[in-house]
């Protein structure tokens, strides 16, 4: 492996660390609002689960913009794959210790459906707004040149 690739992927490990991280605590500052907030039937508790994780998707998506202006190589697609995969990664175990742990009552079918999409979201922000960005980036290398 050499020194390029190496310095890549810590690039990408340090950026979905710190990005999870920094979503945690804006998710604990926005917890305050969750007081005054409703959800009633299957469709409440499913926009339950995606609001819970909204900054967690928003970082997903600074982090695919940081990581392709950061790294250093001419094609960075691959590398937001892998921080895409990252991101599938750890939301999938978060959404399994959140549905096999901790439940007085079995999850209904709602929960089950929420928690996927909760995993779901970040990685397809994360890959759309970094081929997004990659794009953009080319179309503004080609105009300046």
């Amino acid at each position: 492996m050499s020194k390029l690739t190496a310095r890549n992927a810590l690039v990408v490990i340090g950026l979905c660390a710190l990005s999870r991280m920094l979503a945690y605590w804006v998710a604990v500052l926005i917890a305050v609002m969750h007081f005054w907030m409703t959800f009633t039937g299957d469709v409440g508790v499913m926009m339950m689960w995606v609001w819970q994780r909204l900054p967690y998707d928003l970082f997903a998506a600074l982090a695919a913009i940081t990581l392709i202006e950061v790294i250093e190589t001419e094609k960075p697609l691959p590398w937001v794959g892998v921080l895409a995969a990252s991101y599938l990664y750890g939301e999938g175990m978060h959404a399994w210790r959140a549905l096999t742990h901790g439940w007085l009552e079995p999850p209904r079918t709602s929960d089950y459906i929420g928690s996927l999409t909760q995993a779901i979201i970040p990685t397809l922000a994360c890959l759309f707004v970094g081929i997004w960005w990659t794009r953009r980036r080319e179309m503004r290398k080609a105009i300046l040149t």
